[in-house]
């Protein structure tokens, strides 16, 4: 192939794309680093979607690549060098190999799935300050969710129905409600109350808010942009792949702790089954904290699984009386 039709080939891959499409390959290349984009794949057990994106972004930046190459190489013979001209032949060449070559379709890894970094798993590695050293690094006016989902353990999409927070006595009433309720099943837990002893960090830092409020304020609003800040702040205190739900993780992590792995503590998260709350925060990710919460109260009871084998107890039922 002369290099009138590798310049062919390589515009055929690089010209008329758009500006998005051709701005992703060139995210994708830099995450790439000069890795083939199968062996990237395989080694993440990626989909054939995204292989299919991989490949592309890859191919768009080998003829960008063969171009160059092509560009030195005319340099080269106008300047009358052709030791260097025959070098970047040669690499034209071998650019213009890997661009025709098709290969094997990309296929999935069989069944064994990637372990993917959880939100769970996180908790591990951070150390026991991290959620005060998060909201540190907050803007002073995105402080309140944190410190409301720090505290109770409500889910984001809750904190969007808005949480009541309240001063009883010398502690704090926060009452959520449930954003994952279903009457059909009976899931979830549509309201919650739960209070704290006003000298937790945490609590005693909303109780101020709430007392120049006469007592009583809502703490609510839509998240949006402010999940995105709040992983910077994490960002900036050293804290990598950290998230809100973070946050609740570790509340779970904390009551599971200090015992709290029970009723209490499903009825605290929301829930209404006693099976769901096995998959937030282990006893070992407790940081030392957790015991501000004094009382949970909940919609609903609990359900429980009934093992297999096990008998119910049969109701009773009055026999004759005495003739």
């Amino acid at each position: 192939m002369d290099a009138g039709q590798m310049r062919s080939l390589a515009r055929s891959i690089r010209d008329g794309r758009a500006r998005t499409t051709t701005d992703e390959y060139e995210r994708v290349a830099r995450r790439l680093n000069g890795q083939h984009w199968r062996d990237y794949a395989e080694g993440r057990c990626l989909g054939k979607r995204s292989a299919a994106v991989l490949r592309s972004a890859y191919r768009y930046q080998q003829a960008g690549q063969l171009l160059e190459a092509l560009r030195r190489m005319d340099q080269a013979r106008k300047a009358g060098d052709p030791v260097t001209a025959r070098i970047c032949r040669q690499q034209a060449e071998t650019l213009t190999g890997a661009l025709e070559k098709i290969g094997p379709p990309y296929q999935p890894p069989g069944p064994v799935r990637c372990r993917k970094a959880s939100k769970r798993r996180t908790l591990s590695r951070l150390p026991s300050d991290w959620r005060e050293r998060v909201i540190q690094e907050l803007k002073p006016e995105d402080r309140l969710p944190a410190v409301v989902l720090a505290l109770t353990g409500c889910r984001p999409a809750e904190f969007l129905t808005g949480v009541l927070l309240e001063r009883i006595g010398e502690d704090l009433q926060a009452t959520v409600f449930g954003s994952k309720v279903s009457e059909f099943t009976q899931g979830g837990q549509p309201e919650r109350v739960m209070v704290f002893d006003g000298s937790d960090a945490f609590a005693s830092w909303l109780l101020e808010m709430v007392d120049q409020s006469g007592g009583r304020m809502g703490a609510g609003g839509d998240l949006g942009a402010w999940r995105k800040r709040f992983s910077r702040a994490a960002l900036r205190a050293g804290f990598r792949g950290i998230s809100p739900y973070n946050l609740r993780h570790q509340f779970s992590g904390d009551q599971k702790q200090r015992g709290w792995n029970d009723d209490r503590l499903s009825q605290a998260l929301g829930h209404a089954s006693e099976r769901s709350r096995k998959h937030y925060g282990h006893h070992l990710q407790g940081k030392g904290r957790g015991g501000g919460l004094k009382s949970v109260t909940a919609s609903r009871s609990v359900r429980h699984r009934i093992e297999p084998g096990a008998t119910l107890a049969p109701e009773f039922e009055p026999g004759p009386g005495p003739s």
